[in-house]
């Protein structure tokens, strides 16, 4: 199966974990009718825009605002005010976050609520430097347009949506002030030569969410981006991943620093 979709669309299959790439060729197959495989690929190779569209199914971009309800409030409470202070004990005043995959940009501007209501409540004159990467151009667009249907605001509290979002119609936009606190750009976390955004110049971040994304991957794949993340993390920076992926993080290296947080740091001592 995995050479012949390749031979057809030039997408390397075995890079995925194999009961996600089974998922993703049945809802395919159901989408358009093909009763087989073979029917499928038959369909694949005569359809122009199929290829196009199992693409995206496995470029997954679903997210969320405040996806992980109990990593953001262990952000908020504990993580953004430790980090601060002791970034102005050592007279450095910027925190740097990276947006792993942001897809639409709904965990970036997550972030950078957090980090406006902290500046707001503080004297301490942290700076906070986010980026937000993807591999789609088209999701990185969206991203930076900053507008969303009501539905997606399910997880932003009252107070937030009025102070961060203006109503136009059936669709929220987000305010200009919170957009320019994040730097949008494209990056294929797959790319062995560049292990962090060339926007960033050089990485050094204190906290790096790839949240919901290495469970889609073999574990070769795994390890090449988890490799990545460690080099471009500040010294006793932090990782956050989503919930189903705490195996992983454990099998390659990690220890998670509050139980159930979703937050991991790299176990060097081991």
């Amino acid at each position: 199966m995995t050479k012949e979709i390749k031979y057809i669309t030039g997408i390397d299959l075995s890079i995925f974990n194999k009961s996600f790439v089974d998922k993703t060729i049945t809802a395919r197959m159901n989408e358009t009718k093909c009763n087989s495989f073979d029917e499928y690929t038959e369909y694949l190779q005569n359809t122009s825009n199929e290829t196009d569209k199992l693409k995206k199914a496995l470029n997954n971009n679903y997210s969320e605002f405040f996806r992980n309800i109990i990593t953001f409030a262990f952000l908020e409470k504990y993580l953004i005010p430790a980090l601060a202070e002791n970034k102005t004990k050592k007279n450095n005043r910027e925190i740097r976050i990276w947006s792993a995959a942001c897809a639409a940009g709904q965990e970036a501007y997550s972030i950078a609520m957090l980090c406006d209501e902290f500046l707001k409540n503080q004297k301490a004159g942290i700076r906070f430097r986010i980026f937000a990467t993807d591999i789609s151009e088209t999701e990185i667009q969206k991203a930076q347009k900053g507008v969303y249907p009501e539905y997606a605001l399910k997880n932003v509290a009252y107070s937030r949506i009025k102070n961060y979002f203006t109503q136009k119609g059936d669709s929220f936009f987000v305010h200009q002030h919170l957009k320019e606190t994040i730097d949008f750009s494209t990056f294929d976390l797959l790319n062995e030569e560049c292990y962090c955004p060339p926007v960033s110049i050089f990485g050094n971040f204190d906290i790096v969410f790839c949240a919901n994304l290495l469970f889609y991957y073999n574990p070769k794949v795994q390890k090449l981006i988890l490799d990545k993340v460690d080099n471009c993390l500040a010294n006793n920076g932090y990782l956050v991943a989503g919930e189903t992926e705490r195996d992983i993080l454990m099998k390659n290296n990690y220890k998670e620093v509050f139980p159930q947080s979703g937050i991991f740091k790299i176990n060097h001592s081991t």
